[in-house]
Order: structure tokens, then C-alpha cells, then sequence
């Protein structure tokens, strides 16, 4: 089996493991939801509602890019662009909440343990996608300069 191989076996597993940590962040926020209307709290349901929209969204894309990456593997670097380009949105959408704020949620000052395991798993996403397109845009390279070459020798012959 090639490296290749492995590292998409890999990043599956880490689309998959941010997919899991999505959904749990959801539940919390659901959580945190149903208290606050049994104690009375409306004015913030419509963040909460929002937030769960939000990591339910993010959970399912990634189970999707999953799906995608291991039916493509090494023949399509679109699910690794895809992959990478997703996870760099999602940081930077985390950095925004905690800094200068987002819509309706406003600037969240909190910093939890998921968090920091969510952003170092999407940091690793980002890394082995981009070892990926690397992969087979040499490999492509690679077969390109070999067909030339033999269309090169048989001119000649």
C-alpha cells in the first residue's frame, strides 16, 4: 500500500473525528438551549438556534467530505482542495467570534477544550490536503513527462 494511501486513510479519519466533535458541541449547545428555556431565558434562543444550525451544518459536510475523499482517493484533488478550503473557513470563523464577532452571536470570550481540539484537528486536515494535492499533482507530473517522452521516442522511430 502506498503513503499515498494511508494519509488519505488518515485525513478521513480526522474529517470523521471533527464531524464527531461538531455534533457534540451541537448537543452541548442544545443543551444549553432547553435549560434556558425552562428557566425563562429568551433572548438567547435565537444565538443558540443559530450556533446548533452552524455545528450541525459544519458535522454534516464533513461526514460528507469524508464520503468523498475515500471514494476519490488519489484520482481527484477537488475533495482535498474542498477539505482544506472548508477547515480554513471554519477557523477563521472561530477567530472572528472571538474577536471581533459574528451576527446575532456577537464576541464570544469563552475557550474551551473542544475548541482547541477542533482547531488542531482542522489545522491537521489543512496540512495533509495540502500533502495531498501536492501527491497528485506530481503524480500527474510524473505521468505527463512519461507519455511525452515515449511520444518523443516513437517520433523519432
Amino acid at each position: 500500500m502506498r503513503i499515498q494511501n494511508i494519509v488519505v486513510c488518515l485525513l478521513a479519519i480526522l474529517l470523521f473525528s471533527n464531524a464527531i466533535v461538531y455534533l457534540i458541541v451541537a448537543f452541548q449547545e442544545y443543551g444549553d438551549l432547553v435549560e434556558f428555556q425552562q428557566i425563562g431565558i429568551e433572548g438567547e434562543t435565537q444565538e443558540k438556534h443559530l450556533e446548533i444550525s452552524v455545528f450541525v451544518g459544519a458535522s454534516l459536510i464533513y461526514l460528507g467530505l469524508v464520503v468523498w475523499v475515500l471514494k476519490s482517493r488519489l484520482k481527484n484533488e477537488n475533495p482535498y482542495m474542498v477539505s482544506a478550503v472548508f477547515s480554513i473557513i471554519m477557523i477563521s470563523i472561530y477567530i472572528a467570534s472571538r474577536t471581533i464577532g459574528v451576527p446575532v452571536v456577537g464576541v464570544e470570550y469563552y475557550i474551551g477544550r473542544i475548541d482547541i481540539v477542533s482547531k488542531i484537528l482542522q489545522a491537521a486536515i489543512i496540512g495533509i490536503a495540502g500533502y495531498l494535492i501536492f501527491a497528485i499533482r506530481s503524480m500527474y507530473i510524473k505521468e505527463q513527462g512519461i507519455s511525452e517522452r515515449s511520444d518523443r521516442r516513437r517520433e523519432i522511430a
